[in-house]
């Protein structure tokens, strides 16, 4: 009887075996797929300084220079506007502001679906509000200081002022 009683649960451990086997191979599959969308990402840290007087001269609030830069017709000589440009980035993410009184600093913390061209950001924020500094970093260029402004800009600070955009607003990935 102790034999029937073994010979009765191997097949159910090679049943279990093969099933296992089908869910590490479909694991597999989705890490994979996540590893190559992964690949095919930017991520961007930007920090952008505005005089404060400058800034609320050109524009209301933060979230209006948000908007004029994701959203507006406004474009560069012989490029998209900045609604199509900002829509081929399809990007991903959040933005922060400290104001002050002599200053305003504005970051941003994206993933882009293409990489972004630097000069062209600059050039359509400058267009937008004259700024003071600006420095754009990538994951690559900087993956220490980009794990640390992550951390300082999202972790340690998230407060209502925090503006999130993309599909993490809109799936609440948060």
């Amino acid at each position: 009887m102790g034999l029937k009683q073994v010979w009765g649960i191997i097949p159910i451990v090679k049943r279990n075996q093969q099933f296992m086997n089908k869910l590490q191979q479909r694991i597999k599959s989705l890490l994979n797929e996540y590893k190559k969308q992964q690949e095919n990402r930017y991520w961007y840290v930007a920090t952008i300084t505005f005089s404060t007087d400058t800034f609320y001269r050109r524009v209301n609030s933060i979230s209006e220079f948000y908007k004029r830069l994701s959203n507006s017709k406004t474009a560069l000589p012989g490029n998209p506007t900045n609604r199509e440009w900002w829509q081929k980035l399809d990007p991903n993410g959040f933005y922060d502001f400290s104001p002050t009184k002599e200053t305003i600093v504005l970051s941003f913390v994206l993933e882009t679906k293409v990489k972004l061209n630097e000069n062209e950001f600059k050039a359509r924020a400058k267009k937008i509000v004259p700024y003071l500094d600006i420095s754009i970093g990538t994951k690559e260029q900087k993956e220490f200081e980009f794990e640390l402004a992550f951390e300082r800009e999202f972790y340690y600070k998230y407060e209502p002022k925090v503006e999130l955009f993309g599909d993490i607003k809109r799936n609440n990935k948060i």
